[in-house]
């Protein structure tokens, strides 16, 4: 009976082992993902991600450590980079004083550009620098590669600054609290997605060059009730804006759900500094989070987000794509598929994505011609899917908005 005892005990030890991961990170970043110097200090670093982060991870059963630097691209390019920060509750990943970058076994790395530098598109140079926004972030990515060849590779969409909404002093009205936001999910948005694109057109194809879209999530959530229902002055101090514990909470879910790949532990512990609304509403928060991420993608279905999304190409639809017609192309208001099969083996299915990779329209079609409403959209282009019942996709196609 002892040594089933044992027995039992060890299994039970390996299953834990086996659903444990682990993310050795280093992140160059600045204020928008560790602000140390809080107009409204807190007990610790609650605001910052990495301290949310890892208290994520260990509630999920994962290991979480983590090493970065402050600054902009451009002190950023200049490599190696080295460990500047230290929290009180997260494990430090390395030592650059004393050992090379290899010797951490960094397998994530984090990256963020200003939320200022918006103006101009992301492969043109700096004011008075040599280097862009892409270019730089090639170059550390490409750097970062030779170090570690399997590493993967996040861009961190953060927010955008706040002051050129506001016509007087911190906080906003609700009207320039709307046009913040519509600007965080609209123009700022795109700029990301540019930025992310150009990069990956410099990247290996084989590398996991992926990016997190915390500031248009966090926007998304704080747009639905009962999460707008928040005093713009719990989440943000000032201006620029850094956030208060409540942002890098939301901000840490973010991040945890992409780079984990999973949503965090239903169980996890909510601390008392997490604004009520939050905190009895966690789950909601998570759920909204969670499809917000499931719908991030590309027009071809691949994931901007998950590095283990399998990659849709076309040589994987199965069905020809004279069997559907899309019509009117270009499009505004209502666009109609018609299907060309003789019958349907089972339902089929289809999802519109903008130019943005979120998902506008979703349903069922009809045996012969089905008209969908597209609504409102900020997007010059939209995507269509079309699945089978098995979820395969059988027929895609651009529409010009």
């Amino acid at each position: 009976m002892r040594f089933i005892s044992i027995l039992a005990f060890l299994l039970i030890q390996t299953w834990g082992l086996l659903g444990q991961k682990n993310i050795t990170n280093f992140i160059f970043g600045h204020s928008l993902i560790n602000h140390e110097f809080q107009v409204n200090p807190t007990p610790s670093q609650e605001t910052s991600v990495p301290h949310w982060f890892h208290d994520l991870a260990i509630a999920s059963g994962h290991n979480y450590t983590v090493s970065g630097q402050y600054g902009f691209l451009t002190q950023h390019v200049n490599l190696p980079p080295i460990a500047q920060w230290g929290f009180d509750n997260v494990p430090g990943a390395w030592d650059s004083d004393n050992e090379p970058f290899t010797d951490a076994d960094f397998s994530h790395i984090l990256i963020t550009p200003a939320n200022f530098a918006q103006w101009q598109a992301p492969n043109i140079n700096y004011f008075n620098e040599n280097t862009s926004p892409v270019q730089a972030t090639v170059d550390i990515f490409e750097w970062c590669l030779a170090q570690e060849p399997d590493i993967k590779l996040f861009i961190y969409e953060n927010w955008p600054d706040m002051a050129p909404y506001l016509s007087a002093d911190f906080p906003p009205n609700d009207q320039e609290w709307d046009a913040y936001n519509a600007y965080t999910n609209g123009d700022f948005h795109q700029w990301f997605l540019e930025y992310h694109d150009l990069v990956l057109e410099n990247m290996p194809n084989n590398a996991c060059v992926k990016m997190i879209p915390v500031g248009p999530a966090i926007s998304t959530v704080l747009n639905q009730a009962p999460f707008n229902q928040i005093p713009v002055t719990d989440l943000y101090e000032d201006d620029a804006p850094h956030g208060r514990p409540n942002i890098y909470f939301i901000a840490a879910l973010v991040s945890y759900m992409a780079m984990y790949e999973e949503k965090p532990s239903s169980n996890y512990p909510i601390q008392n500094i997490i604004h009520p609304i939050l905190s009895d509403n966690y789950q909601l928060c998570v759920d909204i989070i969670w499809d917000y991420l499931q719908s991030f993608n590309f027009s071809n279905g691949e994931s901007r987000v998950f590095c283990n999304n399998p990659i849709l190409s076309q040589t994987e639809i199965s069905t020809n794509q004279s069997s559907f017609r899309v019509f009117p192309n270009p499009a505004k208001a209502i666009i109609n598929i018609e299907s060309k099969l003789n019958k349907f083996d089972g339902p089929l299915s289809f999802e519109i994505f903008n130019s943005f990779g979120q998902v506008i329209q979703n349903g069922q079609l009809n045996n012969n011609v089905t008209s969908i409403t597209l609504g409102q959209t900020r997007s010059q282009f939209a995507y269509i899917l079309i699945r089978d019942k098995n979820g395969k996709v059988i027929y895609q196609e651009k529409i010009i908005m």
